[in-house]
């Protein structure tokens, strides 16, 4: 089997196309994992809504603008 120019070009674009799109969801799901990193190590105050950025692995932490002591992950409560 003979490869001719136009099938060439086809596959080029074709290959060039897929591994496009292959880079795209790698890339979209390393930036939601970056992103929920992130979100983890995030703390709003309850009593001032100062956000900061806590990376100690303690279940209270203090607003380092006001003090008031804040819980840290998804089981506090808002309001």
């Amino acid at each position: 089997m003979e490869l001719t120019l136009a099938d060439f070009v086809l596959f080029v674009l074709f290959g060039s196309c897929a591994m496009a799109g292959f880079f795209a969801v790698v890339s979209r799901a390393l930036h939601a994992r970056s992103e929920s990193r992130a979100l983890a190590h995030r703390v709003i105050c309850r009593l001032c809504l100062h956000a900061f950025e806590d990376h100690k692995q303690v279940k209270t932490v203090n607003c380092p603008h006001c003090g008031a002591a804040n819980e840290k992950g998804r089981g506090r409560r808002l309001g």
